[in-house]
């Protein structure tokens, strides 16, 4: 849960950045190219930790003797 928070929060972060750049263009010295392939870096990260963990609980089981 540690991990998927700071994902969505880093992501969210770098959206607000990407929107703030193409709608007032004031952050000029950014390339829009980075942080865009910066923010889809991010949501795959979010996605594979999110397919890891639900494959990890799916084998998750006790074996009773």
């Amino acid at each position: 849960m540690k991990t998927s928070s700071v994902l969505i929060v880093l992501l969210l972060m770098n959206s607000g950045v990407l929107a703030g750049m193409l709608g007032t263009q004031i952050v000029g010295f950014l390339n829009p190219y980075i942080v865009g392939g910066s923010e889809l870096l991010l949501a795959a990260a979010y996605y594979g930790h999110t397919v890891i963990r639900d494959v990890r609980n799916c084998f998750d089981v006790e074996m009773k003797w």
